[in-house]
């Protein structure tokens, strides 16, 4: 017994749910049971007022849903939330955090303190019970909104700390934490309430059908899978077996509790309130001899933990929280939903970075210039993004209809963000004075959305009126008149459509070009004009970066493609050499959405041994690249064999194997060097028409390091690479992790990073090639846990099997030092956010031909977000420091601002806020790992 010996104990009895918004069902369906959740709620607070509160799972997007169908129920359900009967928030949705980006949180944070205030009031109780893992930075983030405490259980075992703890974060931040006893969210409804009410125990999972109830279920052939309902469950109350079931749940949680307060989580994953939990809490009162059971809320709860806990004592568990726990045979987190329904996790990041890093600056910046400011929009798209977020939803772990719904939502997010830069990059356009261009010359204008200065080469696509004399052409720097090196890659015609919007739609014969162009010092969140001015003659660009057959080769690094198709990258700051990198790997999956599973009896196949075509696709000055076809048999789907296919996705043993029958997979990847980069850019493309498979892409480095740096929310993490007998992943197979943009391996004198555009699982071997695995595609059957230790099969369901087309692209990228020496954040962030090339006609503005409007220096900081305030005209700029070493530095405003201050990350004050002011320079400290909100008054 780990609290206060002899003292009566508190039981605090909270009705929740955990409602996931999608899983077991369609977002529709699932919603017309929360409409029928909430009616019913409504009702009982209505009906009996001892039913004093309810915790609806830490979200408010529940609420929102609800309402759309019952709007008359707005002012009800407002009063239930004054009341403190209903608890909302602070999430707007719940996120599974490692698939999500930092801003991605914080942004999840504010809507809903917004919407829960809206709705009576937000509160201010981190409850975490849903992501694999909590994020190294979830303390700060959640110390920027106030609050204090966190509640959660996967990520985190008993072994680390009893129920209360301190869980500190990245930059030393401090939670107050529980993992709330013995069995989390659920303990009192399995303990006392389901075997009181309904006469079974946690394990008891079969019924029968003189059970009664009244199950119906539609057997026509559209709907005979559906699920059975018990239309009118039997419910009665034993009351002789709540004694035993108190007594049993009080000896299990004073195994874990370090205070007399426990927590009586009455609530299962989609559970409808129900009289009945409070008649059970209130028989157990009557029993109850010392101690006491009385309705709660959370906030009371963990006011009570704060106030009887001996603080001194504490655990201090610091970093990420994903330890794994032992799952029958092997140990695990249940954490390899990072590589479920791939396609749908890298439109999530594209999403992301195209909302969060181009649109939302882009029209700040105009709005600064005086465009009106599309609050309306961005929040639109800002909600098709969150609503992707919640963690079954982004994890890809229910039905097939949820990743379809995905994908409509973020096509909303990606269609409503792409307008909303379209028009404020044209906005700027309009300002910039290019009165002095002649009729027949094109203003080729290039938007950095960095806040740093940069050297690049853009790839621009130009329309060349033929009318216009543009048989040829040069391109000119607009600000010195120097002619800008280009290299075209292919012309044709091309009948280009003009839109005149107070008149008929229009024609323009063009000659369309592909062109890459050498542009230097790119003024940071800002743009730089570029001149195309017709002439006869046409010049080919001299030289090459192939310096040899199969060898691409600039200042930084060369490749060598050898006749297997792996590379021999050579970084010549260092001169380390990373041999027989990029081969293909495809091995067995007999897993599920969870957790990869490989079959007993696998087959591992390998295009080391492949002959591959290899062809020179572009040879020039600024880019090369080849192609690399490989083609490889890979077996048709799983072959179960004698096994049982409850251990197998149990991960407890099978006689699974893969089947003999074979189909061609043709992987295509194009290795393109530019004489810029300092990496080498691949694009991997295939067409996957096999099943129970998982393909990943394998770098050996070779290299003698202890641990992998991963980018994770607004951090990098170590991660032991090593599983000895002290490591909490010793007994399973090498371990997948999470990330970002980038996995790095390093010794400190070197390192190979590997950056992309929205894969999010990896692996390094723990073996002396210390070879980094990226995997491109899991793809399984969709087996669903709708009954615990039980697996419901959906064979008919094939979006998990992620068959058809897919596209990655990738940056190998080898430097000197660690992660941080290297600039691999730098990089990570040049490569997924890409400047953007405008082409336009001669106008008279007011701006000159480069200009920069926010410059971020130096370049170690970070930026999350360029936007206007939530609640004033203000400009709210967020940057963080990713290291671990205190960073002084500057923002460069296009001019001088009013006032700068600090805020937390819901945008409200702090105390010692104020930031100097050095004409247009806002001097910036950032400490190690720290996120900070500016908000600059101009």
């Amino acid at each position: 017994m780990k609290q206060k010996d002899g003292m009566p104990l508190k039981f605090h009895f909270i009705p929740n749910t955990h409602w996931d918004r999608e899983w077991l069902y369609d977002f529709q369906e699932t919603r017309m049971f929360l409409v029928e959740f909430m009616d019913k709620l409504l009702d009982i607070f209505d009906k009996y007022p001892a039913y004093k509160t309810y915790l609806l799972d830490a979200q408010t997007i529940a609420v929102e849903d609800y309402l759309e169908i019952r709007p008359e129920k707005t002012g009800e359900l407002i009063e239930r939330v004054k009341e403190s009967r209903l608890f909302i928030g602070p999430w707007y949705t719940l996120p599974e955090e490692h698939l999500v980006n930092g801003e991605s949180l914080v942004r999840n944070l504010v809507l809903g303190h917004q919407l829960a205030e809206k709705y009576g009031g937000v509160m201010k109780v981190g409850y975490s019970p849903f992501s694999y893992g909590q994020a190294s930075q979830m303390p700060q983030i959640y110390l920027g909104f106030g609050i204090d405490t966190i509640l959660f259980y996967h990520g985190i075992t008993a072994q680390e700390a009893p129920a209360e703890f301190i869980f500190e974060g990245a930059d030393g931040s401090r939670l107050f934490a529980s993992r709330l006893g013995s069995n989390a969210r659920y303990n009192f409804f399995f303990a006392v309430y389901r075997p009181t009410v309904f006469g079974k125990k946690t394990l008891e999972r079969n019924y029968y059908w003189d059970e009664q109830g009244l199950p119906f279920h539609m057997a026509d052939d559209l709907h005979y899978r559906d699920h059975h309902i018990l239309v009118d469950p039997v419910k009665n109350l034993d009351k002789a077996n709540i004694a035993l079931s108190m007594q049993e749940m009080k000896k299990e949680e004073l195994e874990h509790s370090t205070t007399e307060h426990i927590a009586c989580m009455q609530g299962m994953d989609s559970t409808q309130p129900d009289i009945f939990e409070m008649k059970t809490m209130q028989e157990a009162a009557k029993i109850l001899e010392k101690d006491e059971i009385f309705h709660s809320n959370l906030p009371a709860y963990v006011e009570a933990l704060k106030q009887s806990v001996d603080w001194n004592n504490l655990v201090v568990l610091k970093g990420e929280r994903r330890t794994p726990r032992k799952l029958g045979t092997r140990f695990h987190l249940y954490s390899d939903v990072t590589s479920t329904r791939v396609r749908m996790k890298r439109k999530n990041t594209l999403a992301e970075q195209l909302l969060q890093r181009q649109a939302e600056p882009f029209a700040t910046v105009a709005y600064l210039l005086g465009a009106e400011y599309p609050r309306a929009y961005l929040d639109q798209a800002w909600k098709y993004l969150l609503k992707g977020h919640p963690h079954d939803s982004i994890a890809g772990t229910g039905v097939d209809q949820i990743e379809k719904d995905m994908f409509h939502r973020l096509d909303q997010c990606l269609n409503i963000s792409t307008g909303i830069l379209r028009r404020a990059l044209q906005g700027i356009q309009k300002r910039i004075n290019n009165a002095d261009l002649n009729a027949n010359e094109i203003a080729l204008t290039i938007f950095n959305p960095h806040l740093n200065r940069l050297d690049d080469v853009v790839t621009a696509v130009i329309d060349l009126p033929v009318d216009m004399g543009f048989k040829n052409y040069d391109i000119f720097d607009a600000d010195t008149g120097g002619e800008i090196e280009f290299q075209e890659s292919r012309r044709y015609e091309h009948p280009a459509i003009v839109r005149h919007l107070g008149d008929a739609t229009m024609e323009m014969n063009a000659l369309r070009v592909h062109l890459f162009l050498s542009v230097k010092d790119l003024p940071a969140l800002g743009y730089k004009t570029y001149i195309v001015k017709p002439k006869n003659d046409f010049a080919w660009s001299e030289g090459s970066l192939v310096s040899s057959e199969r060898i691409l080769e600039n200042e930084y690094v060369q490749v060598k493609i050898n006749t297997n198709g792996t590379l021999d990258i050579r970084h010549k700051t260092t001169g380390q050499m990373y041999q027989g990198v990029h081969y293909f790997q495809d091995d067995g999956e007999a897993g599920h959405a969870w957790r990869h599973v490989p079959p007993v009896r696998d087959m591992i196949i390998t295009t080391l041994n492949s002959n591959p075509e290899i062809e020179l696709l572009e040879s020039g000055p600024l880019v090369s690249s080849y192609l690399i076809t490989h083609k490889i048999q890979v077996p048709v789907k799983l072959d179960e064999g004698k096994g049982n296919y409850i251990r197998r996705l149990d991960a407890d043993g099978d006689d699974a194997g893969r089947s003999d029958e074979k189909r061609e997979l043709i992987i295509q990847s194009e290795i393109r060097l530019t004489r810029e980069s300092k990496g080498v850019r691949v694009k991997t493309i295939f067409n996957n028409t096999c099943e129970d498979h998982r393909l990943r892409v394998m770098f050996p480095t070779n290299i003698s390091a202890k641990n992998s740096s991963a980018e994770e929310p607004f951090d990098v993490v170590d991660r032991l690479i090593d599983r000895g007998p002290d490591s909490p992943w010793r007994d399973t197979w090498n371990p997948t992790h999470p990330h970002q943009r980038f996995v790095d391996v390093s010794d400190g004198k070197v390192g190979l990073a590997l950056i992309n555009d929205g894969l999010r699982e990896y692996e390094v071997t723990d073996d002396s090639s210390r070879t980094i695995g990226l995997t491109l595609l899991r793809a399984f059957e969709v087996a669903l846990t709708t009954v615990a230790w039980r697996w419901e099969r959906h064979p008919e369901m094939k979006g998990s099997q992620s068959l058809g087309e897919h596209e990655f692209n990738y940056l190998i990228y080898p430097h000197g030092g660690d992660w941080d020496v290297g600039q691999v954040m730098t990089q990570a962030d040049r490569f997924n956010v890409p400047v953007l090339p405008v082409q336009a006609g001669p106008y008279k503005g007011d701006l000159p031909k480069s200009s920069s409007f926010v410059e971020l220096q130096p370049s170690e900081l970070m930026i999350s977000a360029v936007k206007r305030a939530e609640k004033s005209e203000n400009i709210i700029i967020r940057l963080y420091n990713p290291t671990s070493n205190y960073i002084k530095g500057n923002l460069i405003l296009f001019k001088s601002p009013k006032t700068a201050k600090l805020l937390n990350l819901n945008e409200e004050k702090i105390d010692n806020d104020t930031l100097k002011i050095d004409g247009n320079k806002v001097e910036i400290e950032a400490g190690a790992k720290k996120i900070l909100t500016v908000e600059l008054e101009f």
